[in-house]
Order: structure tokens, then C-alpha cells, then sequence
């Protein structure tokens, strides 16, 4: 099995993890993290943006499901 780590798209890896996202959201700077990550920063660092270091004007997180499909198709076609 090809390694996967080394050609996966930057839209795809959680800013906050550096990993390859399962659970992706968007947080309210704009920006797609991994859920479980993004929960924890915002708990954990005030409730900043992990790109921006701005207040986040929201603390809801909307599922990207666009996002989520994409990785789906993209490990589809990378995990044989």
C-alpha cells in the first residue's frame, strides 16, 4: 500500500493536527479543522482562531460535508 502521509492535498490536513482530517468543520474564521481538534483548541486557547489568532466571532462548527466527500473519494482512489 502506497504511503499516504506524503501526497496528501494541503485542503485535506487539519491545520491544527497536521493530519489528514476525518470529521471536518467549519469554524466561523472561515477556515476547515478536524472536529475533535477544533473542539479542544477552543476549549483549551480561549477561543481564538488557530490561523488567524482573532476572537472567533461564533463558536459553532458546520460539518463540511463537501469537504468530508472529497477526502472519502480521494482515499478511495489512494488506498490501493
Amino acid at each position: 500500500m502506497e504511503s499516504l502521509s506524503s501526497g496528501i492535498p494541503d485542503e485535506f490536513i487539519c491545520p491544527i493536527t497536521r493530519e489528514l482530517m476525518k470529521d471536518p468543520v467549519i469554524a466561523s474564521d472561515g477556515y476547515s479543522y478536524e472536529r475533535e481538534a477544533m473542539e479542544s483548541w477552543i476549549h483549551k486557547k480561549k477561543r481564538t482562531s488557530p490561523m488567524t489568532n482573532l476572537a472567533l466571532p461564533s463558536l459553532v462548527l458546520t460539518p463540511n460535508r463537501t469537504l468530508k466527500m472529497a477526502i472519502n473519494r480521494w482515499l478511495e482512489t489512494h488506498q490501493k
